[in-house]
């Protein structure tokens, strides 16, 4: 990989155009399969809804976008990429096998930065990114996980471990055995996705999430978020709410988007009350069946910290990193020393 990002156009949140995330997907359609977590409707709703302190830098050479990050400043002289919990990954689009040139985008940024942190940068959609962080600082944070949803679902799941294999028929038993109805309903229409959005967020507002303040719910702004942006995709038929009944009561629901190449699970809840039936696990193997079966998507893709638990759903696991960009090498090995010496103390 050479650098050949030639120079930076940083725009802040009231100079950013609708033609910049015109710009955005372009580059997300022709870079990144078309990726609807990257996309640039997803992307602008994010940033309008709970974002007004962040920043566009655009990576130009000549007259051509090459690369587009979404950044905030943390503290003087630090920067980073913008971080929305609703962005599962780095918000980052560009061409893959280009290096950036990420000292140029320093020198480009206001005032004077002395390091640039990165979060979420997957190695299928930021390698030349990841590339330009191997020389500084790059960690792995976490393991997402994949399911290629490309063979039959019987031999999916035969090709699963005896072990998940015999917790699932257990918990489907115990549904059996306690007399319990189990449905599963697939939303496409736009209205029937409005309204199972709405039952999504009374459900999570019931458990933990609500508890934290962190849940969605339909008169809060996530719900607003998730509201419009699923609305939105149901009109081209991409997106679907899977909701997993028993005895006619909601015990578990996901928001999920999608297009030929990938399913990409939004979001997950499930009554914490019927915990002991595994209704989040049931329902995962549901979408799972549904989407081989109706050959809607070639793999889903979880964007998540994947347990090992999660990890025996997958037919592909790859790591996903931090790292950051330092204007001067004295001040990463300072920063080492004092990562060190912090952990020491600790």
């Amino acid at each position: 990989m050479s650098t050949v990002t030639k120079h930076w156009v940083i725009k802040a949140a009231n100079d950013i155009q609708a033609e910049d995330f015109v710009a955005w997907q372009q580059i997300v359609a022709e870079q990144h399969s078309g990726n609807l977590m990257l996309s640039g409707t997803f992307i602008s709703q994010l940033l309008q809804t709970f974002s007004k302190q962040h920043y566009l830098a655009i990576g130009y050479i000549g007259t051509e976008i090459r690369m587009m990050l979404v950044l905030q400043k943390r503290r003087a002289g630090i920067w980073e990429l913008a971080q929305l919990s609703q962005a599962q990954s780095a918000l980052v689009v560009g061409t893959l096998h280009e290096k950036p040139d990420l000292a140029a985008l320093l020198q480009a940024l206001p005032g004077l930065v002395l390091r640039l942190d990165f979060f979420c940068l997957d190695p299928l959609d930021h390698p030349a990114l990841i590339d330009a962080l191997k020389t500084h600082s790059l960690e792995e944070s976490m393991k997402n996980i994949r399911v290629n949803c490309t063979e039959a679902f019987s031999d999916y799941w035969q090709s699963r471990s005896k072990n998940l294999r015999k917790n699932i028929n257990r918990y489907e038993n115990r549904l059996i055995s306690e007399g319990k109805e189990a449905r599963f309903v697939f939303h496409t229409d736009p209205h029937a996705i409005s309204c199972a959005v709405d039952r999504y967020g009374m459900l999570e507002s019931r458990g933990w999430k609500g508890k934290n303040g962190t849940a969605l719910h339909p008169c809060n702004l996530q719900g607003t978020f998730y509201q419009n942006y699923l609305t939105k995709l149901a009109e081209n038929r991409q997106a679907l709410v899977v909701e997993f009944y028993l005895n006619d009561s909601l015990a578990a629901s996901r928001l999920c988007c999608f297009n030929s190449e990938i399913f990409i699970i939004l979001k997950t809840s499930y009554d914490e009350e019927l915990r002991a039936f595994a209704p989040g696990r049931l329902l995962l193997k549901a979408v799972i069946q549904y989407v081989a079966q109706q050959k809607i998507s070639a793999l889903i893709d979880f964007y998540t910290h994947a347990t090992e638990e999660q990890i025996d759903w997958a037919t592909d696991v790859r790591p996903m990193y931090n790292g950051s960009y330092y204007r001067f090498a004295l001040l990463k090995k300072l920063d080492l020393w004092l990562t060190s010496l912090k952990r020491r103390l600790q």
